[in-house]
């Protein structure tokens, strides 16, 4: 409940971010909030301005997404996962890294093709 109600945050704070002249007018336009009782859970809402969040899960999984208006009047939304491997952020406005050089590429290739051999190891007896 706690992880939800970070998320909740982060993404009022991010609204408050690119807020504009005509939020003072915005008001919510959808909102569900579901649980099973089991561990399953979805909740989202959307608001007049653009701005909204929807995030379904379990336990073990959350699958959501986040999307606001920015300041140059684009739409904005960020796709994630987070599970036991961490958070998983996808979207148009995501850093990503730069392309591996094709050195390195050559090397790791090289490397797949020679595997290291494991060479046999002495046997050294005790003495009795």
């Amino acid at each position: 409940m706690t992880f939800i109600l970070l998320q909740v945050a982060f993404i009022l704070l991010i609204g408050a971010c690119v807020a504009t002249d005509d939020d003072a007018h915005a008001h919510v336009a959808k909102q569900y909030k579901k649980e099973d009782g089991h561990g399953k859970f979805s909740y989202g809402f959307d608001i007049t301005n653009g701005i909204g969040a929807g995030e379904a899960g379990d336990e073990h999984q959350v699958n959501g997404e986040y999307h606001f208006i920015s300041k140059e009047g684009l739409p904005v939304k960020v796709s994630y996962t987070a599970d036991e491997n961490g958070y998983h952020p996808h979207g148009d406005l995501l850093p990503t890294p730069p392309p591996t050089p094709e050195a390195i590429l050559r090397a790791l290739a090289y490397i797949d093709a020679h595997p290291k051999r494991e060479e046999p190891r002495p046997v050294h007896h005790l003495a009795p």
